[in-house]
């Protein structure tokens, strides 16, 4: 099979970061697969895909009127035909589906997040049922899909957008001493609210000074608000407030935190507090996406009740003093996920979803008159 992967960019974040997985799972299974970029961004996905030998294409440029990707995606698919598109995040989503309509080319398209934003509201709406299938990366998604895109539940199916990574590091250990490091990371986007991160530990230092002379935080990311953020610290003047900048190798990030923090608005599956989880870290999370459920079901964080930096500062106040508590959640953490997202978990689930494109989906299509 040839699969066209019809992705909104290659910038750096967790539904881009995990194509390369995806693309050696899918050519291990014998399909042939190029990914197609409608945007560029910041292109940190780019170099992964390289490394691992995975071609890609870019439909457009940054600054290019909006219809250009969708435009040479028509071109592309007219001069070499695949059998599937297969797109992921709301822009490729909408190209994909436009293209497979045109062309009466299958079409699967990821969910990511249990969001949609408000301007893009109707057109998704309208659009979703151009996908033959959709793909909810978990739990949380897969009922957004049915209850806020009315997306029938037989065109739904659950593919966890996360395995254990090979090579974990060792289990980072806070013994009440030193320095308490803690950490988030991902792109630098409003959507994140590392603000939110950011002024906890300004509370911390105005309302526990103690605490804050022994305590670090910083961010490991890219993006559009950094220099933002790099204002806010100056003005707060917070000398234990660090932007890490991007790493390739999260696990050489994640194994010097203590603790992990996710403030954000919404999500979906969460690459990020997934690999922390895997790290051996506690986490602290908003309740959105899929720590919705797997925060608030299992000893391994702290869900927080609000989404501001005093309700954040006292939970990692909390996991300051109880030592003991942060490395048993810690613990909790990497069990978790060594017993829900194993490798063999991650490409089964895979298998059943390609089973029913290539036992279900292709064959309606094979049995229509072809138009190109």
């Amino acid at each position: 099979m040839k699969i066209y992967y019809v992705i909104t960019s290659l910038e750096g974040g967790g539904a881009e970061f995990i194509v390369p997985d995806l693309a050696e799972f899918f050519i291990s299974q014998g399909h042939d697969f190029k990914v197609l970029a409608c945007l560029p961004r910041d292109m940190e996905t780019a170099a992964l895909l390289e490394d691992r030998n995975i071609p890609y294409q870019l439909l457009s440029l940054n600054g290019d009127y909006r219809l250009k990707s969708t435009y040479n995606l028509l071109k592309i698919v007219k001069k070499s035909r695949p059998d599937l598109i297969w797109t992921s995040l709301a822009r490729g989503a909408m190209d994909g589906q436009i293209v497979g309509k045109l062309c009466n080319i299958p079409v699967v398209s990821w969910k990511h997040s249990a969001n949609i934003m408000a301007h893009k509201i109707s057109a998704v709406r309208f659009l979703q049922r151009y996908s033959q299938l959709w793909v909810a990366d978990s739990d949380g998604v897969a009922d957004f899909l049915q209850t806020s895109m009315d997306v029938v539940a037989d065109r739904i199916m659950t593919w966890p957008l996360f395995k254990v990574p090979e090579n974990l590091p060792d289990m980072p250990v806070w013994d009440g001493k030193g320095i308490f490091h803690i950490g988030s990371m991902g792109r630098l986007h409003p959507v994140k609210n590392f603000d939110v991160m950011i002024k906890s530990i300004d509370y911390i230092n105005k309302r526990y000074p103690d605490v804050g002379q022994r305590i670090h935080f910083s961010i490991a990311g890219a993006g559009e608000e950094e220099h933002k953020l790099r204002n806010l610290i100056q003005e707060l003047q917070l000398k234990n407030v660090e932007l890490a900048g991007f790493y390739t190798n999260v696990m050489d990030y994640l194994k010097t935190l203590h603790l992990y923090t996710q403030t954000s608005t919404f999500e979906g599956m969460c690459i990020a507090l997934h690999e922390a989880l895997a790290a051996g870290l506690p986490v602290i999370s908003t309740p959105v996406g899929e720590m919705r459920f797997c925060v608030k079901n299992n000893p391994i964080g702290t869900l927080l009740t609000e989404n501001s930096p005093e309700a954040l500062g006292e939970a990692i106040v909390e996991y300051f003093h109880h030592p003991a508590k942060a490395n048993d959640y810690g613990k909790n953490a990497r069990g978790y996920i060594q017993s829900r997202y194993s490798k063999e978990a991650f490409q089964n689930a895979g298998k059943a979803i390609l089973h029913r494109i290539e036992n279900e989906i292709l064959p309606k299509f094979h049995n229509k008159s072809k138009l190109y």
